[in-house]
């Protein structure tokens, strides 16, 4: 196999670690994600590390349903030929379908590589092949591991250099699609926005109006708009519904949960639950909305320096997402603790913040901190340094030294 290809120029550890310690469990490993975010490369890097540990070649089989399409097969039945006359299928052999949605009924010829003990690894695009469906079909044996664009970390190996500060603010205007950091390596900068906007409409189109049959766009592009300018604010599908109104488009707020559904879906948006500071019971509320990538954010709303606050926070959610997977907004009566994170274990809470200097700011920052009881840690993360790195027990930390405190995490 030539693994000496563009897409291993990126590190994605993390993920590969993840993988690799799925290894040879009884799930079928399911890539999920936005589109561009890196799945299929990851998938490669994983072949790889596969072979480096010294696992022959004639145990492994990896296919590319994107690349000839034509010369592969296009349904179950000749899938599972394909697969059976060039490996044999049983434990110990391993088989990564990449954008495997292309063939027909896939799930079935997935079940009998399964049920012979392989390893099985996949992807697809999310129009065709989302999340929910591949809990259908794989009758529970699947288990999901969501890959996101590029973490901060990951962003500062690949573009290389010290100057954290210049490349934090090109992370928080441009995002964190790899094909957008290796323009900028490329000093390719002009071809930036154009690459996003079609990374964007890409999902908008295929993985939204295609497939629910949006009628009118214009609804969807508008509430896509407020959800983007509104990240970090408490928000309700009446407002939305409101919103919309005030623009010539009635619609129910029953329809505008549909549609921010959809959004979910198709990995543009994130809601986080809501928790219960003292029963740790999770509430029914979900009233704040993120992206998942502030570059296609910042095209959709153009990047303005008074929204930094709600930016801050959305860099601080999706890497929780990234490091913790579970993350949700904290609720205490009438305070609130931005995120608390793996709240079925041993939780860790988080408050962000762009400026703590004035001390009204910060006793209003570290005083739902203060109010839990348990002694778990909890954090502080500033967009400006603050004089001390502790109070009460309490971290402070700034933004990128947080992003940037574990390179490997």
């Amino acid at each position: 196999m030539d693994l000496s290809e563009e897409w291993d120029l990126i590190p994605r550890d993390h993920y590969l670690d993840k993988l690799w310690m799925s290894r040879d469990t009884r799930f079928v490993k399911v890539l999920t994600g936005i589109r561009r975010c890196g799945k299929s490369s990851i998938m490669k890097m994983f072949l790889r590390r596969l072979i480096d540990s010294g696992i022959g070649e004639d145990r492994i089989l990896y296919i590319d349903f994107d690349v000839d399409p034509e010369d592969k097969p296009q349904d179950h039945t000749g899938l599972t030929r394909y697969v059976e006359s060039r490996l044999k299928v049983r434990q110990g052999s391993y088989i990564l379908l990449d954008e495997v949605q292309n063939v027909e009924r896939w799930d079935v010829s997935v079940s009998s590589f399964y049920a012979k003990g392989a390893d099985v690894y996949i992807t697809g695009s999310n129009s065709r092949l989302l999340s929910s469906e591949m809990s259908s079909k794989l009758s529970g044996r699947g288990i999901d591991i969501e890959i996101l664009p590029l973490s901060f970390s990951e962003y500062v190996r690949f573009r290389g250099g010290d100057d954290t500060g210049r490349l934090f603010g090109e992370y928080i205007r441009y995002g964190g699609l790899p094909a957008i950091a290796m323009l900028l390596n490329a000093n390719a900068k002009q071809l930036v926005g154009g690459a996003i906007d079609f990374a964007y409409q890409t999902v908008y189109i295929k993985d939204i109006v295609e497939r629910h049959q949006i009628r009118d766009a214009a609804v969807l592009s508008n509430i896509i708009r407020f959800t983007m300018l509104n990240i970090g604010n408490r928000i309700s599908t009446r407002n939305i519904a409101g919103y919309l109104t005030s623009k010539g488009q009635k619609m129910s707020h029953v329809s505008v949960e549909n549609y921010l559904g959809y959004m979910e879906e198709a990995h543009l948006v994130s809601r986080p639950g809501r928790i219960d500071a003292e029963t740790k019971d999770i509430l029914s509320t979900h009233d704040k909305l993120y992206a998942t990538d502030l570059g296609m954010r910042n095209r959709l709303c153009s990047f303005k320096e008074e929204d930094i606050d709600g930016i801050l926070e959305n860099i601080v959610y999706n890497e929780l997402r990234r490091r913790y997977d579970t993350v949700d907004i904290c609720s205490m009566n009438d305070k609130e603790v931005d995120f608390i994170a793996d709240a079925n274990g041993t939780p860790s809470y988080f408050q962000v913040s762009t400026d703590i200097s004035d001390k009204k700011t910060r006793e209003r920052e570290l005083k739902p901190l203060r109010a839990i009881g348990d002694n778990y840690p909890k954090y502080v993360i500033t967009y400006d340094r603050f004089l001390l790195d502790d109070i009460d027990g309490i971290r402070i930390m700034t933004v990128t030294d947080w992003l940037l405190e574990d390179r490997r995490s």
